[in-house]
């Protein structure tokens, strides 16, 4: 193990830190006048003490380091990555708040994975600059910090590959990119279409009616699928369809690869709309939207919709918002009848697609697993038929497909196990809270059902429980790996 390139790398991660914090500190200047941000800024200043100098502890001592990153040093910082930045987040909300550690880390990991599920149940007393932060932290975890600093830091040289695609948190497959060159390329335009989106958004929430300081957090929150807002019933505050609209647009561009994006811009639409994944994305939203705007219509307990526009732009912002793992909210879908619950408890599981912000299993994943399903059931009555399976009309590498269902049985194996020890932690809690808590953690969706869902908060569980859920996200966002790895001997030793 090549532990000077590890602190190397780990430094840079803190220096991102660094700089959000003292974004945030400027946000607290702006609004000085303000009482509570008054009182917050020195606790930013600690703050981005604490950042820089954990950086500089980490840099010192590593600066002369080699470049090389072998694939398990690339797991490594990943891994150590998020979960030092996710400690580290937590300090704001410590120093300003003054709330439990346990809390602090939860918001702060929630954050950062874009999970959106919180503990505060009234957001509208905390400082803007405290805001500013969870906003700018789901921002930033939207690709990804490893990211982020691989795309500009040249001197990574051939190891900005491993890096990039040894963390599995990019979402970009081993076929996008082949070398040095080209990943460094692909990680710059995929960065300057996340920068240009947010500014596009942006500009869309300040038309439709949005300050300056709501347009900037929805923007941060809503381009990274984060779903953090800076009012206590989220989107719903604005009771406006305008812009209800525009946050389902960059909800669902949200959870479009980035690939295909950039395949869009380029003008390669034949490619685009034969891209198996994003047409079942596509297709899943649309469905289960106008599924669920029929069931509104003729739910008789739901008075307030009654017609057909306000059906499909609640239907669809959910269904959206549900499925994006984004988790903003313009009704209680609490009170919806049980079959959309099931829906929506559906999609969360499913996620976007791969190579986007969204969590969740993927619907790549989906559409490999139901073409899995599909031949085992043909060969079971014609057993010498050789069946590859294809997609976009190539045949899948083995061992690609197998590593697709390894994923999908480790996300089962790991909710079963989180469905058990949350139950143990919180014997007072319903079954469908429990078993949607850990569901919607594990695919970083944010709100669930019952005692957590979209007008509740997670702040009635015990710090034993917002650990044990926090360490879910982490490992939902970084897609397992590089969080299990990090328990295994192997990985520590040092081979000549």
């Amino acid at each position: 193990m090549n532990y000077p390139i590890i602190f190397k790398m780990l430094s840079l991660v803190l220096w991102t830190t660094t700089v959000a914090f003292s974004l945030c500190a400027g946000v607290s200047q702006i609004y000085a006048a303000e009482v509570s941000e008054a009182e917050a800024m020195p606790s930013w200043v600690c703050a981005i003490a604490l950042s820089a100098m954990s950086a500089l502890a980490f840099y010192l001592p590593s600066r002369n380091a080699p470049t090389n990153i072998q694939k398990k040093e690339a797991m490594c910082i990943v891994g150590v990555g998020w979960i030092l930045v996710s400690i580290l987040g937590a300090v704001p909300y410590f120093l300003i708040l003054a709330c439990p550690f346990p809390d602090a880390i939860f918001e702060s990991a929630s954050g950062i994975t874009t999970t959106g599920a919180s503990i505060f149940g009234d957001v509208e007393s905390i400082p803007r600059s405290l805001l500013f932060w969870r906003a700018l932290s789901q921002w930033i975890g939207g690709l990804g910090v490893v990211l982020f600093f691989v795309a500009i830091m040249s001197f990574l040289g051939s190891g900005a590959k491993t890096l990039y695609m040894g963390g599995g948190e990019s979402g970009t497959h081993a076929g996008d990119v082949s070398d040095y060159e080209r990943i460094q390329s692909a990680t710059m335009r995929i960065l300057a279409i996340y920068v240009i989106i947010s500014l596009i958004c942006l500009a869309a929430f300040r038309l439709t009616g949005m300050g300056w300081f709501d347009g900037i957090c929805h923007m941060l929150a809503t381009v990274s699928t984060g779903g953090f807002s800076v009012y206590n019933d989220s989107i719903a505050h604005y009771k406006n369809s305008l812009i209800d609209w525009t946050v389902i647009f960059f909800m669902t561009l949200g959870g479009v690869n980035f690939m295909t994006i950039i395949m869009f811009l380029r003008g390669n639409f034949k490619s685009v709309f034969r891209n198996t994944e994003f047409k079942t994305y596509i297709a899943i939203l649309a469905s289960v939207s106008v599924a669920i705007a029929i069931i509104l219509l003729h739910d008789k307990n739901l008075f307030t919709i009654d017609t057909w526009s306000n059906a499909i732009t609640k239907s669809a912002f959910q269904t959206v918002s549900i499925m994006t793992t984004t988790g903003f909210a313009t009704s209680n879908y609490q009170e919806w009848l049980p079959f959309t619950h099931v829906a929506l408890f559906i999609i969360m599981i499913l996620g976007g697609c791969a190579g986007s912000t969204a969590g969740g299993l993927k619907v790549l994943r989906g559409v490999v697993a139901f073409k899995f399903v599909k031949r085992d059931i043909v060969k079971s009555f014609r057993p010498r038929l050789v069946l590859p399976l294809r997609l976009n009309g190539k045949v899948l590498d083995t061992e690609d497909a197998d590593t697709i269902m390894s994923h999908i049985c480790l996300y089962s194996i790991i909710c079963i196990f989180g469905f058990w020890v949350l139950a143990a932690l919180e014997p007072d809690m319903s079954f469908s809270g429990c078993i949607s808590a850990v569901v919607s953690c594990t695919s970083n969706a944010g709100p669930g059902l019952a005692e957590v869902g979209p007008v509740k908060n997670y702040g009635f569980m015990n710090g034993a429980s917002k650990i044990f859920l926090s360490c879910l996200m982490v490992m939902g966002r970084l897609e397992f790996y590089s969080i299990l790895v990090l328990f295994m001997p192997s990985l520590w030793r040092k081979f000549q």
